[in-house]
């Protein structure tokens, strides 16, 4: 059974995933050792952050910045260089500035959505950190000169892991469908195997005052077979609830495959987070 989440992928399903890894056994000076995505020209891009440098030229002078979660369109494909310990390709972009952007401050994702329900409009985007985990950013533009909260989630992977970094796919669940909207992070199949879903929220108490970002939600699979442990998530928005369905196969010790086990869970939303329940009590 392959992971599903029966909610709509619209966007990731337009676009190749968005990677950002290393092998463990490679040398960090090597740049070519880096594995990351290389936008094609007339990709859409947005700005990771706030204040997002562009240049006159690759690795030139600064001319101006992009505002959080600008929208730009590709028109040519740079050099790779590392910046902060952090390694991608520049990139000439336009839009409401043209220049020159290194593909580290950039994304494909970006989303706007009231995440905190105090009727504004927030602006969310995730991008791939320099340690090879992802940053979700949540910026309210009505507050004064502009806030940011951020929480990073670490990629996949377990103990034995082989390689840093892996593919990052992402889509906004609705209000409609969960009762508030979640950033939904879908990261791996990693070098071990591993990969996992995390679902983020952001509570405010007031829209006059940054609220703070969640892990609501993180389930971790394995598919290496005969071996795997996968998941479908279904959402209840009326029901402020989370139901999971998890099917794990393996083999006994002389080889012969044993028949699915299948469990089903349930978690219930509160304030942002889903809590486990389990025999009529909830616990996180």
């Amino acid at each position: 059974m392959l992971l599903l989440t029966l909610l709509p992928v619209a966007l990731a399903a337009r676009l190749p995933p968005y990677r950002y890894a290393l092998s463990n056994a490679a040398a960090a000076t090597d740049l070519s050792a880096f594995e990351y995505t290389r936008w094609p020209v007339k990709t859409t891009l947005y700005a990771a952050n706030g204040s997002t440098p562009v240049y006159y030229a690759a690795s030139g002078e600064r001319s101006t910045t992009l505002a959080f979660g600008a929208v730009v369109q590709v028109e040519e494909v740079g050099a790779t260089e590392q910046i902060d310990d952090r390694v991608d390709c520049w990139y000439r972009v336009s839009g409401t500035r043209s220049g020159w952007v290194f593909g580290g401050d950039l994304t494909p994702y970006r989303w706007e959505a009231d995440f905190d329900g105090d009727g504004e409009k927030e602006l969310a985007t995730a991008a791939w950190r320099s340690d090879f985990s992802v940053r979700v950013r949540v910026f309210e533009p009505n507050l004064r000169a502009g806030a940011t909260m951020q929480l990073d989630v670490d990629a996949a992977g377990g103990a034995f892991l082989s390689q840093s970094g892996s593919d990052l796919t992402a889509d906004l669940i609705p209000a409609s469908k969960a009762g508030i909207p979640l950033i939904h992070l879908h990261l791996g199949v990693d070098a071990c195997a591993d990969f996992r879903d995390d679902w983020i929220s952001y509570t405010s108490e007031s829209p006059t005052k940054i609220g703070q970002e969640h892990l609501a939600l993180s389930l971790s699979g394995l598919m290496d077979p005969p071996n795997s442990s996968t998941f479908k998530a279904e959402f209840s928005g009326k029901r402020s609830t989370a139901y999971v369905e998890r099917e794990t196969t393996r083999q006994d010790d002389a080889g012969a495959s044993i028949p699915p086990e299948i469990t089903n869970v349930r978690y219930v939303l509160r304030d942002g987070v889903y809590f486990l329940e389990k025999d009529g009590a909830v616990s996180r």
